[in-house]
């Protein structure tokens, strides 16, 4: 639990102080990495005064949670709903601490409640109010008027319930200069490796782009001001200071929606960011990742950004059908990714990326291009093969899309479609059953290979001389390559076998399809195992034991 001391000045990084008695407001939040929106909310309200705890809640359980809260006392419990699969996790938890005997005020905020806010508060009775868009400024001014809910209709940016009807206040606007926002609290024990301190930081927030599958347009779309806002790299490298020398920061995960983006001003922002590095004397002694579109790469910028510390750049690539592009309202072509992934390999720069093999859109057709174009990306091993079905979110355009067709299925927390050729939908499902510890798993091989790859960058950069990092990389290359090789392989023949069949005729063939999942899944532990004594080679934790679960899966067959 934590505990944060209030300062005025923006230029301080929040420090944790001893806990002693209770807290005015405590933030319940998801925290793989920092929950940055959390920390930036926190932040804020200690400034002004308000006293404030941080909880995880990924790896507490309950009870404790429950525990710290009546030991705390607060006036308000916020609770951060970053994933909307996470709703029930979270009415579970607030029912439970309703229970309990909590009587705080309850609050929830994020991008699903924004949207949702009368569905959530239908769902979860126990909510008191839903804080929408962007939370700094509107949680202060409820928690100020938290005894007077007269005045709650006056707050902009809540959703709350008045006897049988849901009130909803005028939207916020959104803060235009976010140099005027203290740093975001932070905690003393973030992730780290090999001894180094990773965080993440955030230059900016917003996007220009509508792409159909996000919500951050949507997000950002009803409060009044500009979509986009970026720190002044002169802020923005400030706080990045602070975390290397007073939290041994030395890997950094920018979580911007775009680093990159058109226009000279951005390019600019870029420049400049580059020239703040420089003089704050970090070029040599930090990596950092940024997230980006495959359009907005700039061959020169980004030479730039490699000699001051970056080392990974991830791609919203998506799909590698032109219909898949289309769907996504991407506006760019197949040809236009081939274009900037050839400039991330002519500068040796390390990328990964997110794809959706399947869209509501999906045909046999077009799953064949994705694969043809995953294997042509995938064949020198340089970045692993990933793939999932696009989830149609709350907020999104393609969600009001399906909705509108009448095509959506699922739960509230889990929204799903069928395809239009029932084929696809079993199809699907055999993708779900063979891949999915492998893409999404913290213990499948993506996850781990990517890893690896990090481990990579981190050994050349800080332990020269220690390691023949040559070897390592080209050895962690040929496991990817592999990894790539052979799910593309069973995908094809999937989808080979079920294009050419009628929908009953697939179930009739169901044991053969059965089988390529039983070679696909052996494959992976062969792999795997080659990985762990690579691993164990470069004094990596090996990390054997979480593969029980796929030996399992194997000997079911």
């Amino acid at each position: 639990m934590q505990n944060h001391q209030v300062v005025a000045d923006t230029s301080l990084m929040m420090k944790e102080k001893p806990a002693f008695g209770g807290c005015d407001v405590m933030l319940i939040g998801y925290e793989n990495q920092e929950n940055l929106g959390l920390r930036s909310i926190a932040a804020v309200l200690n400034q002004h005064g308000v006293m404030v705890k941080i909880q995880p809640c990924h790896d507490t359980a309950r009870e404790d949670i429950l525990a710290n809260i009546q030991a705390e006392r607060p006036k308000i419990v916020g609770f951060s709903l970053i994933f909307q699969r996470m709703l029930y996790d979270f009415a579970d938890l607030i029912a439970y601490l309703r229970h309990g005997g909590v009587t705080a005020h309850f609050t929830i905020g994020g991008h699903f409640p924004t949207f949702e806010y009368e569905r959530i508060l239908e769902e979860i009775p126990e909510l008191d109010s839903v804080v929408r868009h962007e939370g700094e400024y509107t949680l202060l001014e409820l928690f100020r008027n938290i005894d007077r809910p007269e005045c709650w209709n006056q707050i902009k940016g809540i959703a709350f319930r008045e006897g049988q009807d849901v009130v909803v206040t005028a939207a916020r606007p959104l803060i235009k200069d976010l140099d005027l926002l203290p740093f975001p609290n932070r905690s003393h024990s973030p992730g780290s490796h090999r001894g180094l301190g990773i965080r993440s930081v955030a230059g900016s927030r917003g996007c220009y782009y509508e792409c159909s599958f996000c919500s951050i347009q949507g997000f950002y779309q009803e409060p009044p001001g500009p979509k986009r806002r970026a720190r002044t790299p002169a802020n923005f490298v400030r706080e990045i200071e602070t975390l290397f020398y007073d939290y041994n920061a030395r890997i950094f995960v920018f979580q911007d929606d775009d680093v990159f983006t058109k226009g000279q001003h951005h390019r600019q922002w870029l420049e400049d960011f580059i020239t703040e590095i420089k003089r704050s004397g970090l070029a040599d002694k930090i990596l950092w990742r940024i997230s980006c579109r495959i359009d907005d790469l700039n061959r020169n910028l980004l030479l730039k950004m490699k000699a001051i510390g970056l080392v990974s750049v991830y791609l919203g690539i998506e799909s590698g059908s032109e219909q898949g592009l289309e769907t996504f309202k991407k506006h760019y072509h197949v040809q236009d990714i081939y274009r900037a992934l050839n400039i991330l390999k002519e500068i040796d720069m390390p990328f990964e990326y997110g794809f959706m093999l399947l869209e509501p859109g999906s045909t046999f057709e077009s799953v064949r291009e994705n694969i043809d174009f995953l294997k042509e990306i995938g064949r020198d091993g340089r970045s692993l093969v990933n793939f999932c079905k696009m989830a149609p979110y709350a907020g999104t355009s393609i969600a009001r899309d399906l909705e509108a067709e009448g095509r959506i299925e699922g739960t509230l927390a889990s929204p799903d479609y069928r395809f239009l050729d029932p084929r696809m939908d079993l199809f699907q499902l055999f993708v779900s059953r063979t891949f999915n510890f492998r893409n999404f798993s913290e213990h499948g091989l993506v996850e781990r290979l990517r890893f690896i790859k990090f481990d990579c960058a981190v050994l050349e950069k800080f332990y020269p001389g220690q390691y023949d990092v040559s070897s390592y990389k080209s050895a962690v290359r040929d496991l990817i390559r592999q990894c790539n090789e052979t799910a593309l392989e069973t995908l094809s023949m999937a989808a080979r076998l079920m294009e050419n069949v009628s929908e009953n005729k697939v179930f009739d063939y169901w044991p053969i399809l059965q089988q390529l999942e039983l070679e696909e899944k052996s494959a992976e532990l062969r792999i795997g195992a080659t990985l762990d004594r690579l691993m164990a080679a470069h004094d990596f934790e090996s990390q054997v034991h979480p593969w029980n679960q796929l030996e399992r899966q194997v000997l079911q067959f």
